[in-house]
């Protein structure tokens, strides 16, 4: 973080900067400032989807999710495509209690995944998995990334919405897997 706001001091309208810091922020469980940081970036560029996702997550991760699951479907209806941008929607629906509206987001993906079979998309549903509470399913679909070679899983299971997940024994399974886990 400490590079991070140096180096937004030396370039304060960085987009990407402005981003990580935010980033940043929200995975050392800084909620508040994350916020703050991305009400900067959206003041800037009011259209940067990766800033109003992480919007919605930080609404969301302070308890509002019905808040954010407006500001995802805000997103999923600028990205013009019926089955893109679903896992963030999904997630706050499943964690609103809106489990049919997760549940369609999750048969969504499903049907992309079908018509795009080049594209992975089992992180988007082992992130919705999680947040309706199927550990198993979600865990099923994080292993397949791994297996998949998606790195981004890497730095996605220690996103904040996965807070519960170092309590479970198959995730230090899947950080041996990805060779991070902890030195004995």
């Amino acid at each position: 973080m400490a590079i991070m706001e140096k180096a937004l001091e030396a370039d304060p309208i960085s987009p990407i900067i402005n981003q990580y810091l935010a980033d940043a922020y929200l995975n050392a469980g800084r909620t508040d400032d994350a916020l703050k940081q991305i009400e900067r970036s959206l003041e800037l560029y009011p259209n940067m989807r990766v800033a109003m996702e992480a919007k919605g997550w930080c609404i969301g991760l302070k308890g509002d999710w019905k808040k954010a699951a407006e500001i995802f479907e805000e997103i999923h209806r600028l990205i013009k495509h019926p089955l893109k941008g679903l896992a963030p929607l999904g997630c706050a629906y499943a964690r609103s209690g809106a489990t049919e509206k997760a549940l369609e987001c999750i048969r969504k993906i499903e049907q992309r995944q079908l018509e795009e079979p080049g594209t992975v998309l089992d992180i988007d549903l082992a992130m919705i998995w999680w947040s309706l509470g199927e550990k198993d399913k979600a865990f099923h679909h994080l292993f397949q990334c791994v297996e998949k070679k998606m790195g981004v899983v890497a730095i996605l299971i220690d996103h904040p919405m996965f807070s519960q997940m170092p309590g479970d024994p198959r995730y230090q399974l899947l950080k041996e897997k990805l060779n991070l886990a902890e030195p004995n």
